[in-house]
């Protein structure tokens, strides 16, 4: 039997509650614990975290008139998770709307660049694609954010990045906690259904902090 797909919605409530469940777990005094992990690591640097993403990159185009169509989606389970967009490309002229739109385009879009495994320690962001590595230090990261379906970065000398990760609001709030030791509260869910009873059964990520 065919799991049903999640909507977008979905998704984004089951990643607000893990986010909400961590920080609220962080609140209580719980710390993020280390786990074990291949990479190099600096002295003093621990992983705590090993998922798998998409990277995006928000770069110009070309200035045409694009209709975009598409959204969230979710293929193979949370390994799966992408977004897709669908570009029609056709004249530049017509309208009014139509320029404004145009000029909007050329201002940038969201473009997938890579995929691979994020490492997440206590100093940067790591990326293995396969063939090669990225590290995005937390001293190199100006302004950044998560909607719950993407983890925005902006960083120095590259344009603004995005992750999408299984549950990225869990994991925007470790890295928050990691990088300046701050606690984000994710947005409630808009299901109603917040964070669960002590003890329950949850479908988010495997926690990486054991509270005391």
């Amino acid at each position: 039997m065919t799991a049903q797909r999640k909507s977008e919605a979905e998704m984004i409530d089951e990643s607000r509650r893990s986010g909400r469940q961590l920080a609220g777990a962080f609140n209580g005094g719980a710390e993020p614990q280390p786990i074990n992990s291949r990479v190099a690591l600096q002295r003093g640097e621990h992983c705590y975290g090993e998922i798998p993403a998409h990277v995006y990159q928000f770069l110009e185009g070309d200035g045409s008139y694009m209709k975009r169509s598409g959204g969230w989606t979710m293929g193979g389970g949370v390994f799966g998770a992408m977004i897709s967009a669908v570009n029609v490309t056709s004249n530049a002229v017509g309208n009014a709307r139509r320029r404004a739109q145009a000029a909007r385009d050329a201002q940038g879009q969201w473009q997938h660049v890579e995929s691979g495994t994020i490492y997440l320690t206590n100093r940067r962001w790591s990326i293995n694609t396969g063939s090669t590595w990225h590290d995005w230090w937390f001293n190199g990261v100006r302004m950044s954010d998560c909607d719950g379906k993407m983890i925005t970065l902006e960083l120095v000398d590259l344009p603004r990045t995005g992750l999408v990760t299984p549950h990225p609001d869990y994991w925007y709030v470790m890295f928050s906690k990691l990088a300046y030791d701050r606690v984000h509260m994710p947005p409630p869910p808009s299901d109603g259904r917040d964070l669960p009873a002590p003890g329950a059964q949850t479908d988010g990520p495997r926690w990486t902090h054991r509270p005391e």
